[in-house]
């Protein structure tokens, strides 16, 4: 009797285990998605902020950053976007069917980082475009 609670036990150890890291992440995908294209939509407003700056202040040489101009900073943006934010990326994410969700939630800490990291330098442009 007690071989069969602790083999009982240690199946259903394995399922939730089984379950929790290798199942499908449907969710977690569905979330992660979410985020992912609300992070793209505040990349491309912040490129843009970046290319109204340029063009109502002919500020393609002007400093943003010590030794970074406003033009050096958007066309590193907009490779950025290319490598980690585009419609590729997404469809990617959306089709690949092995991701665990150990893998999505990785994607999704670092698209979290990427989003609070743009919502942050979007602040400071709003300010800058002020003075």
């Amino acid at each position: 009797m007690e071989s069969l609670i602790g083999i009982t036990g240690l199946f259903i150890a394995w399922l939730t285990y089984h379950k929790t890291f290798n199942g499908k992440p449907t969710e977690e995908r569905n979330n992660l998605l979410g985020v992912f294209i609300a992070t793209q939509k505040l990349h491309l407003e912040v490129q843009s902020i970046i290319q109204k700056y340029i063009d109502e202040n002919d500020g393609a040489s002007h400093l943003l950053y010590p030794d970074i101009t406003f033009q050096q900073y958007l066309d590193l943006a907009k490779q950025e976007f290319e490598k980690g934010l585009s419609d590729k990326v997404y469809d990617d994410l959306k089709n690949n069917k092995d991701y665990t969700k150990s893998n999505i939630a990785t994607f999704q800490n670092m698209i979290d980082i990427q989003h609070n990291a743009l919502m942050q330098f979007r602040t400071q442009l709003f300010f800058l475009s002020k003075t």
